[in-house]
Formats: structure tokens, sequence, C-alpha cells
């Protein structure tokens, strides 16, 4: 079985944006310092229903991994 789990930023207080660039890459964004990692190799889908308990809207960005990435705040998501 695999241990791959969907990651959704930490909510809209993080201080970190997921962003799709006209390009398709997908950028994770400081929004207090403006630094920004591109993730690259993650496999990414966008979020069916809003998840109150994440803060994650609908039609949000989610990624799948063994871990959350590297960059910014992140938290696995239950929902869909």
């Amino acid at each position: 079985m695999s241990r791959e789990k969907w990651w959704v930023l930490a909510g809209p207080d993080s201080g970190w944006s997921l962003e799709q660039r006209a390009n398709g890459d997908h950028v994770v964004v400081n929004t207090t310092t403006s630094e920004e990692h591109v993730l690259n190799g993650y496999q990414w889908m966008h979020v069916k229903h809003a998840d109150a308990a994440t803060g994650t809207p609908e039609h949000g960005l989610k990624v799948l991994g063994e871990g959350p990435p590297p960059f910014g705040r992140w938290t696995e998501l239950h929902g869909t």
C-alpha cells in the first residue's frame, strides 16, 4: 500500500500561497517575503470541495507525496 497522501497549504493564514503559472508551473509563494519555489515532480489535482478544516477553497490545488513539499506550511487533506 502506498504511503503517499494529498497535501494542501495549511490555511489562508499560513503565509504561503500555491499558484499555477501560465507556463504550467506550480509555485509556492511566501506572501510576506515573495520567496518562490517551483514544485517539480509532484502530481497535483484541483480540490473538489472546499475544506473548512484546512481552509482550502473549492478548486484549490492539492499535491501528492509521501510527505509534504519542503517549502511552505502543509497539512494532510482528508477530504476530496
